[in-house]
């Protein structure tokens, strides 16, 4: 589980970067008037990538929750007794927020 959480995240940071270094600089002007001007930009991936980077992050997030309540050989722990530790209340809730 822990490798499974690993890898969707790197994938997703990966792709994040590349998504970021792949994006056109500017586009070219293409109607002007009235004081705006509307720009065509050229076909690039950035946007598939971009959102490739997030489903990989949505995946690591579910499979990260379920590697948290799996129950161990067949026995679920009450979910108050995770919540009982300070630790790993302050850790659960800052993932949650952040994710």
């Amino acid at each position: 589980m822990a490798t499974t959480v690993a890898l969707l995240g790197v994938k997703s940071f990966v792709l994040g970067i590349i998504a970021e270094n792949k994006k056109p600089a500017s586009g070219t002007p293409w109607i002007s008037g009235g004081g705006v001007v509307t720009c065509n930009y050229p076909s690039d991936p950035t946007v598939f990538l971009g959102f490739l980077s997030i489903v990989s992050l949505a995946a690591s997030v579910v499979v990260g929750f379920y590697a948290v309540f799996y129950p161990y050989k067949g026995k679920y722990v009450p979910h108050i007794v995770f919540f009982r530790n300070k630790t790993f209340f302050v850790f659960f809730n800052i993932t949650v927020q952040v994710g």
